[in-house]
């Protein structure tokens, strides 16, 4: 124990590898992926290629901020995800008539107000 570390508790090292090493996560085999606890995924940072039999088959990859924040919504029930069944019925609004103005030239003439 130095004199910098007297005095304060123990930190208990990291275990990002499911093997219980200090080292970071660069390659999981399907096996090792298996025994990953919730801790130990939460503390990946950065993708990771899975391996069967050597060869990759998946990547493991952290959520983004806003991807964990959707996330915390949608399982508190504040945030009703969309299903793609809802767009079934959806139909784009019609073209301006003949002798109407489409709303870009609206929007346009508008702007040319606010100018003069």
């Amino acid at each position: 124990m130095t004199a910098e570390t007297a005095g304060q508790p123990r930190k208990a090292p990291r275990k990002t590898h499911p093997r219980g090493t200090r080292e970071p996560i660069l390659v999981l085999t399907m096996r090792e992926l298996g025994k990953l606890t919730v801790e130990q995924v939460k503390e990946i940072d950065h993708p990771v290629p899975v391996t069967s039999n050597g060869t990759p088959v998946a990547w493991l990859v952290p959520l983004t901020p806003a991807e964990r924040h959707r996330a915390e919504l949608i399982a508190a029930g504040r945030l009703e995800p969309r299903r793609r069944d809802d767009l079934e019925g959806w139909q784009p609004l019609p073209s301006a008539a003949a002798g109407e103005s489409t709303l870009t030239e609206i929007l346009q003439a508008m702007r040319e107000q606010e100018r003069t």
